[in-house]
């Protein structure tokens, strides 16, 4: 879902005491290398945990409601079905065995010893409880007062009827500018789902097409196991390529805007490229923010323009989508959109905008996760995948879009939920955000926060839903 975090995990998981592991790690090819995800149940509490197998020495888990922080695995031991990770930094461990291919039953032990079995992927398309209170602006001010966040937006709409567009809070912490219903919103990873729809614009333009492999593009210099990697495992997360390159490359990419974004991003597919596989093409779902940036590079080489030029003109324009931009919203050193926030324990700061200031990812990532724009911007796109006009594409493309390639459940960009509905998050660290297109009710709803504290990530949720209550009544 989302770009890599560098946070420190808080509460319950930064609290425990030290356990650490020990051992050979092997099996490079092993069916335990991958993405899993599950819930940890501590009394009243439960966090969401998601366990990123890299290589037989190589994972790290993150806390989804702790502000996606992110901890490396100190040790890592793969022998046959179990699986044995140490978290020194947390004091932590957890032991797993393979009960089916994609069902890790185990333990996750700091202090306390407690039961967690995971399932093979994000584990993103549980259906959350149906909010029984349609969204008003007295509860989106209570829910955003009860998290903290300076600024929530919340938007629904049901076909044939007017948007539902709500917000409450300040543009900013540590000024009193009210955020306003036209306000821009940074929406992270849910760029991933414009980028496989321009794919498909550009699918049925003849540019490509959704098996132009990888080698047709970059000849040389890259790993040979990626040179049969086609478009579709790509968008699908099917490539084998690890989720993200490492801090130390990626502190070479600029984060201020570039006139054309080509050159860096072919830099940063290529350094991708190079990594080694984290399993057999289309055998694995994990979760890439490079397969995107290479997805995008791709499209760059076939056609001579940018990522940034294209999804302009074969997306946003042809959908009137008037506020989309990239990267962090608003103007150098002003306060006339929505900032994103660090967070510190209950404390917000301002992630304000201007040259040199790390307000969001390197452009590079541009594919994976740096749109921002309204949220009536945002009801116009995902109606567009709700109502699937064949002017702008296909039927056949909009059924590729919404149809996992290789099974589980992500399509592409694209979580497809066991409701039949379609749901993404997407987040920066300094923002939060999850939207839904949900065809069989013929309702589409977004939310933001501009923060990313764990509080910030569960009101968005519930408004996320709380805002699809609302459309639903006023049918």
């Amino acid at each position: 879902m989302s770009i890599s975090r560098r946070l420190h995990l808080k509460s319950l998981l930064a609290s425990a005491g030290l356990i650490g592991c020990s051992g050979a790690s092997r099996a490079a090819d092993s069916d335990l290398i991958g993405t899993w995800s599950g819930k940890l149940a501590v009394g009243a509490t439960s966090l969401r945990l998601r366990f990123v197998i890299t290589d037989a020495s190589t994972a790290k888990v993150i806390s989804l409601d702790q502000g996606n922080a992110e901890i490396s695995a100190s040790s890592v031991r793969l022998d046959g079905k179990k699986v044995d990770l140490g978290f020194k930094s947390i004091n932590a461990r957890f032991e797993g065995e393979l009960t089916d291919k994609d069902t890790l039953t185990g333990t996750f032990t700091q202090g306390a010893a407690i039961p967690l079995t995971l399932k093979r992927g994000e584990a993103m398309a549980e259906i959350p409880p149906v909010a029984s209170e349609p969204l008003t602006l007295a509860l989106l001010q209570t829910l955003r007062a009860k998290a903290g966040t300076p600024a929530l937006g919340a938007a629904a709409q049901v076909k044939g009827k007017a948007p539902l567009i709500i917000v409450n809070g300040a543009r900013s912490a540590e000024d009193e500018i009210g955020v306003q219903p036209t306000d821009q919103w940074h929406w992270g990873s849910v760029t991933k789902s414009m980028t496989a729809t321009l794919v498909a614009r550009l699918v049925e333009t003849g540019k490509v097409s959704w098996d132009t492999r990888v080698g047709s593009v970059f000849t040389n210099d890259i790993n040979p196991a990626y040179a049969d990697v086609t478009l579709r495992h790509l968008l699908s997360h099917r490539a084998g390529l690890q989720p993200n390159i490492d801090m130390f490359h990626l502190m070479g990419y600029s984060r201020d805007p570039l006139p054309d974004a080509r050159e860096e991003r072919r830099r940063y597919a290529l350094t991708a490229l190079k990594q080694k596989p984290v399993g057999a093409l289309a055998e694995k779902m994990v979760y890439s923010n490079n397969g995107y940036i290479v997805a995008g590079a791709m499209l760059e080489g076939i056609t001579g323009q940018s990522w940034e030029t294209l999804i302009r003109a074969h997306v946003f324009d042809p959908l009137g989508l008037s506020s989309a931009g990239f990267g962090a919203p608003g103007r150098a050193a002003m306060i006339d959109q929505p900032l994103g926030h660090a967070v510190s324990g209950k404390a917000r700061k301002p992630a304000q905008v201007g040259p040199k200031i790390a307000n969001d990812n390197p452009v590079a990532l541009g594919p994976a996760g740096r749109v921002h724009m309204s949220l009536a911007d945002m009801l116009t796109y995902l109606s567009a995948h709700r109502d699937q006009p064949e002017a702008f594409l296909k039927t056949t493309s909009w059924r590729t879009l919404h149809t996992p390639p290789f099974g589980g459940d992500y399509a592409l960009g694209w979580v497809v939920r066991k409701d039949g509905s379609l749901w993404h998050n997407g987040s920066n660290t300094v923002w939060y955000a999850e939207v839904m297109v949900d065809p069989k009710a013929g309702v589409v709803c977004a939310s933001a926060g501009n923060d990313a504290a764990p509080e910030t990530q569960k009101v968005v949720s519930t408004t996320l839903m709380s805002a699809r209550a609302a459309g639903l009544s006023a049918t």
